[in-house]
């Protein structure tokens, strides 16, 4: 990988732990955090810190390691135990992102970066008048697809987008067959992509 691109890696996970620390949406920095330990103590096998809720620990630990086995009754009990849709969705953000800065720095041989000391403050709490529960599991706005995935909470679809630029292509590069990055083509880049999402279950 070249300097640039290991520069622009490094500048990503700057702007995500700058987030990760931040209050969101529905969980605040301390909280926000805590569900990051909780998915790297989990890939880890380590017990839990016992910080948050029972059911944003199991959910923040199963997106983690074993996000194929999670199904609709599973967001149904967490919501029983005050783990709502609105507040899950942040949380696979949080998880899922991490997850990906993680693997990749394991394939680029960086050490993981530690996690970000928490800002104060309180999450928004802002909801899209618009996101309801449709043809998916959680709030979307319009039908659930991947593209929609975060779509009842803002912030995390244009953080999503900002890691799926840096470590795989832009939207607006996705347009392109030929593309090439750091000397890796496009057909390479979806061969890889393909048996990766093979290896973990992929729904999608």
């Amino acid at each position: 990988m070249t300097t640039a691109l290991l520069t622009e890696f490094d500048q990503l996970v700057d702007r995500e732990w700058q987030r990760l620390a931040s209050p969101g949406t529905w969980w605040s920095g301390v909280q926000r955090v805590a569900i990051a330990d909780e998915a790297r103590r989990a890939s880890r096998h380590l017990d839990t810190a016992g910080v948050l809720s029972d059911p944003a620990t199991e959910a923040a630990r199963r997106v983690a390691v074993e996000a194929a086995s999670i199904r609709a009754v599973d967001l149904e009990r967490w919501a029983d135990g005050g783990l709502d849709g609105f507040a899950y969705v942040e949380l696979v953000g949080i998880v899922s992102r991490l997850t990906a800065i993680d693997v990749a720095s394991f394939g680029l041989g960086i050490d993981e970066r530690p996690l970000p000391d928490p800002l104060p403050g309180e999450p928004t709490r802002d909801k899209p008048a618009d996101a309801e529960v449709t043809t998916g599991w959680v709030p979307t706005v319009g039908p659930a697809n991947a593209p929609a995935c975060m779509s009842a909470v803002p912030p995390e679809v244009d953080a999503m987008f900002d890691v799926h630029g840096v470590l795989y292509l832009s939207l607006e590069q996705m347009g392109d067959l030929d593309i090439e990055r750091d000397g890796i083509h496009r057909t390479q880049m979806e061969l890889a992509a393909g048996r990766t999402s093979w290896l973990n279950e992929c729904f999608y």
